[in-house]
């Protein structure tokens, strides 16, 4: 499935083409995006044309296309990530999927763009990766086998992002936060971008400025549709695996020392920067409330219903007492948790004030965003730019994020000219080694 629209981070109205397009300021370069989501069951693609170089730039993404992934392909890496036996080649051939995967959609949207694709000087790819989480410093090895989508598509790739910042002391991430500033800032007013994912992460988007970027924010704020999902999975049996539209918890009643309990965890204590690459992890939360059910007789409504009280609580705690929100008048909303009435219900009574805002109603698909934001992660890497600061991250200097695999010839060289004739800004001594 694709889809073409256009959208101006600039923060204008959407239309057919982005203000500095129509007004004759023809974008000058674009780059591609690929993000396969965090269990191997889809691939999205995304090409974005921007005009100006780092953080500086404006996107305009004027296409995507999502496709899942086969079945075997999610089961291999939740083998593989879990420790389950496997072949010692398993994951190289994971990496050999996933690379055929990707190429054929980058292939097929190409083909319907080719007037953008054919100036697009690199794909950017953002994979869940494989991490070691048992040790104090945590490690990473990407997924997708760059050499082999260079070589199926011909582009010069950039992956492997969050390496760098972790050879930093960093945590790994959020490696998409100063993408996702990018393309959702606004010109004259700060925002706070909020993802009701199955974990719930909220940025802060400063007003565009000169280095503006520095001062964004973005963290794990707690569980999102994950704890919805599993209780409803687990309390019906199977026979719901989640709540469609909120409809089971719009007829349950908010039980307030579940709340609380929820609440005290002292997860919701630790400080910023605070990032999981597996997200918000709450199997312990939730095998305590299975049993709290049973033994007070609370009902699968009423627990999906106080679900949603807790989650809507936690994101509004977060806007108000972690970010420099105070400014801030407007939320974007983006993620599955945007579905559920009841959840937005809640938030918008916490947030009142503040006006909330789907990202899909500027014309932005969510299923856009992360390719859109890997392709601009691949931009970041041309222009030299850093992508972590350590507010972000907590990495003791930021860093240029990725590694980056030859094309073709011609591509390869035409990226080298392009980077060449780009001087990054001046940087301390301590900073360029």
């Amino acid at each position: 499935m694709s889809a073409d629209y256009s959208h101006d981070s600039s923060g204008d109205r959407p239309a057919s083409l982005p203000v500095w397009a129509r007004s004759g300021d023809v974008p000058q370069r674009s780059v591609i995006g690929a993000h396969v989501s965090s269990e191997c069951r889809r691939v999205s693609v995304a090409i974005v044309s921007v005009l100006g170089r780092g953080t500086e730039a404006r996107s305009h993404v004027v296409a995507h296309a999502v496709e899942s992934l086969p079945t075997e392909v999610a089961t291999l890496y939740r083998q593989i990530a879990a420790g389950r036996d496997t072949h010692p080649g398993a994951p190289a051939t994971l990496a050999n999927h996933l690379a055929i995967a990707v190429a054929a959609l980058v292939q097929r949207l190409a083909s319907q763009h080719a007037d953008v694709a054919d100036r697009a000087l690199a794909i950017g790819v953002y994979d869940p990766g494989l991490w070691d989480l048992t040790t104090n410093r945590r490690t990473y090895n990407g997924l997708c086998d760059a050499a082999t989508l260079a070589d199926m598509t011909g582009y010069p790739v950039i992956d492997g992002f969050p390496a760098r910042d972790l050879a930093q002391g960093g945590l790994g991430g959020p490696t998409l936060a100063i993408p996702q500033w990018i393309l959702l800032r606004r010109v004259d007013r700060p925002a706070v971008f909020i993802d009701l994912g199955r974990t719930i992460r909220a940025t802060y988007l400063p007003a565009f400025a000169t280095s503006a970027a520095n001062r964004a924010l973005s963290f794990d704020v707690g569980p999102g549709t994950s704890l919805l999902d599993r209780l409803a999975e687990q309390l019906t049996f199977g026979e719901h695996p989640f709540d469609p539209g909120g409809k089971l918890a719009v007829q349950g009643r908010r039980i307030p020392d579940l709340v609380e309990h929820w609440l005290n965890d002292p997860y919701f204590k630790r400080p910023i920067p605070r990032w999981h690459p597996l997200g918000c992890r709450h199997e312990q939360e939730l095998g305590e409330t299975v049993k709290m059910a049973i033994d007070s007789g609370w009902s699968v409504r009423d627990l999906l219903c106080t679900a949603c009280h807790f989650i809507a609580e936690t994101t509004a705690r977060a806007v108000r007492d972690r970010l420099p929100a105070n400014d801030v008048e407007e939320i974007l909303l983006a993620g599955g948790g945007q579905h559920n009435g009841m959840l937005l219900r809640g938030l918008a009574s916490r947030l009142s004030g503040r006006h909330l805002t789907r990202v899909v109603d500027e014309g932005l698909p969510d299923a856009a965003i992360d390719p859109a934001a890997a392709a601009l992660l691949a931009l970041l890497h041309i222009d030299h730019a850093p992508a972590n600061p350590m507010s972000l991250t907590g990495a003791s200097s930021p860093r240029v994020l990725g590694r980056l695999t030859p094309g073709s010839p011609t591509r390869w060289h035409r990226l080298l000219s392009e980077m060449s004739a780009h001087r990054p800004a001046m940087m301390s001594l301590r900073s360029a080694v």
